[in-house]
């Protein structure tokens, strides 16, 4: 299980060149979730809302201002850097972009056995037992031996991204944090590589975290959906309450604005005004300068954590 403790994250941008006054940007403010083994959790917002940010702290890439997380025996508020690299052994990341994630310079072979040449005191193996564990992964992958010899630059964007996947699994991780995995790819590959995931999953017993701003690559892959904002989480609960009946009404503004060939002859909606600057953010709910439904206190007051069924949303005036 993995457990998120009201984290906050911020940066100090400096001042600017006419002044010395301080600008924090806010990516993370008070998040708390829960994702137990072999879910899938959806993360969802538009871009700024936080998502990568949180997944960024998770990989112990960014420090919390405050919060911490917990995953199995780790707890990331007194986690020493050998724990961290034992930690990166059972936590795994796949890129949004799967050119620049791989580098360039490097055949396959030697993208894959990295993991093994960093982690060289826990996997004591010889050369041919490492290629015997990269031409598995790699075939899990549907990748072909051959690909070993070959570079980044000679593969399509969809074989890159396979290649990224198995050089996520290749030590066999037990969480795998997907930052837009697809969303860089044509939507024939996306279907392929999300198939590819859903697989991986239930053969490999793995829990994923996986962001996503396409609401309907987010509904095939996930059990639980987490709503972000301007670095709040506003609702959260199972994917078919969300898609059915969402308490938030920012929520709902999504799925007003994913497009359905179901929805013949209704108008395209798109999600009304502008994000919020994070430099400046509102004082009450976040989605309040953008809420068709906002009333007086909404702009005053951040709302509190209200259970729901089977979840819980933050929202003054929550939808039937």
């Amino acid at each position: 299980m993995i457990e998120f403790n009201n984290i906050s994250k911020t940066f100090d941008l400096g001042g600017g060149f006419f002044s010395k006054e301080k600008k924090i940007i806010h990516a993370l403010r008070d998040v708390s979730l829960t994702i137990k083994k072999g879910m899938t959790m959806g993360i969802v917002g538009e871009s700024g809302s936080g998502k990568s940010t949180l997944a960024r702290i998770f990989m112990g890439l960014y420090k919390p201002d405050t919060g911490y997380f917990k995953f199995s025996d780790f707890n990331s508020h007194n986690i020493s850097k050998e724990e961290w690299k034992t930690f990166r052994k059972q936590a795994a990341m796949v890129f949004q972009d799967p050119y620049s994630s791989l580098n360039p310079r490097m055949k396959v072979l030697d993208i894959l056995q990295e993991p093994f040449l960093i982690h060289k005191k826990d996997f004591s193996i010889s050369k041919e037992e490492r290629l015997i564990k990269i031409t598995k992964v790699l075939d899990m992958t549907g990748l072909e031996k051959g690909s070993l010899k070959k570079y980044p630059h000679e593969f399509s964007g969809g074989q890159r991204q396979r290649i990224g996947i198995a050089r996520a699994l290749v030590l066999k991780p037990r969480v795998l944090v997907l930052d837009e995995p697809v969303s860089a790819l044509d939507v024939s590959i996306q279907a392929q590589i999300l198939n590819l995931l859903k697989e991986l999953k239930k053969e490999l017993d793995l829990t994923y975290i996986f962001i996503a701003h396409d609401l309907g690559v987010i509904e095939y892959m996930s059990d639980r959906i987490a709503v972000m904002y301007l670095g709040s989480i506003l609702e959260e609960s199972a994917v078919k309450n969300i898609f059915s009946k969402p308490r938030h009404h920012y929520t709902k503004t999504l799925l007003n604005s994913m497009p359905d060939v179901q929805k013949k002859g209704k108008d395209f909606q798109v999600v009304p005004g502008e994000i919020p600057s994070p430099l400046n953010l509102p004082k009450g709910c976040p989605f309040e300068p953008r809420c068709a439904g906002a009333k007086e206190n909404c702009g005053l007051l951040f709302p509190v954590e209200t259970a729901g069924k089977n979840g819980y949303y933050k929202c003054h005036y929550p939808l039937n």
